[in-house]
């Protein structure tokens, strides 16, 4: 009899943790892709279309195509004199932006530019073209998309935003803010950004904290950033129409609500960015590991 009271009291339990919608179970990961040998650490990552996927590297200046069913991979872009690229963003159907400058050992300032891959002419092969380089960057790793011309830029060590249009290759520090600085006497600050419903998101990665700032129509901010959660390492992100953040952190992919309630979602513990698929319910996440993984946007 106390065995069978036990019994019934744990399964009444167990169906109450999963029934519960404050206690989500994690989402299932699927390895879509593993890069291996070099390049190795994939670093941005966006979704086409027609569903394949676009992959930059930290440990290359190149964007390398994944295409799923046939889970078969394909150099299609060299940024000449760079050894790495960081996050990538569509700016125009089909037409993608990069971040891309010298990096191995240590940082080259004054390497680092914006760079454009367009397959908007249909066909296998993009067209690559160099926007711009800019002599006073520090080192550039963040990239959003801003509007139809305009990607805005952060600068890990100047702890700053750029803006650059692709088009003409204009640029201008748009945002210097002391929540973006380096610190701890680590030297890098804001690392993954993205703009979204007014606000850019940003983590700032050895401070271990995640931001959102107000910003008007010239990328300029409005208002003082407000820290949404700070308690770990994170990098870069995908922040929804509804302003729910997906940031790739370094226990798990953080789901991060407008209101700043924040649970783990998947289990990817090398991720580097999240991007959204062409489906609107699947989630991607580059690794620094070579791994592409996938995941359902949690209900």
């Amino acid at each position: 009899m106390r065995f069978t009271t036990t019994l019934a009291s744990f399964l009444s339990f167990t169906a109450l943790v999963y029934a519960s919608p404050l206690l989500k179970r994690q989402s299932t990961v699927t390895q879509v892709y593993k890069f291996t040998g070099s390049p190795v650490k994939a670093e941005g990552i966006v979704v086409r279309s027609n569903g394949q996927i676009l992959v930059t590297f930290f440990d290359k200046g190149e964007v390398w195509l994944v295409d799923s069913p046939t889970k078969k991979a394909t150099k299609v872009a060299t940024f000449t004199d760079t050894t790495c690229s960081a996050a990538i963003a569509e700016v125009a159907p089909d037409v993608f932006a990069i971040v891309a400058g010298k990096y191995s050992n240590s940082n080259t300032p004054g390497s680092w530019g914006v760079w454009k891959v367009d397959f908007s002419a249909g066909g296998a092969s993009p067209t690559t073209t160099l926007v711009k380089k800019v002599p006073e960057s520090g080192m550039w790793n963040g990239l959003t998309a801003f509007n139809n011309d305009t990607v805005l830029v952060g600068d890990a060590t100047k702890g700053a935003v750029f803006k650059v249009n692709v088009n003409t290759g204009a640029y201008s520090v748009a945002i210097e803010d002391s929540t973006m600085k380096p610190s701890s006497g680590m030297p890098m600050g804001i690392d993954g950004i993205r703009y979204a419903n007014g606000n850019i998101y940003y983590t700032n990665i050895f401070a271990n904290k995640f931001y959102k700032m107000p910003v008007d129509t010239d990328g300029k901010k409005t208002g003082a950033a407000t820290q949404i959660w700070g308690d770990q390492m994170a990098d870069d992100m995908y922040v929804s129409p509804e302003g729910v953040a997906y940031v790739a952190a370094s226990s798990g992919i953080k789901r991060v609500t407008a209101d700043g309630k924040v649970s783990t979602v998947a289990s990817v513990r090398s991720g580097t960015a999240v991007t959204i698929g062409a489906d609107k319910s699947t989630l991607f996440v580059a690794g620094s590991d070579g791994a592409i993984s996938s995941f359902k946007v949690p209900a």
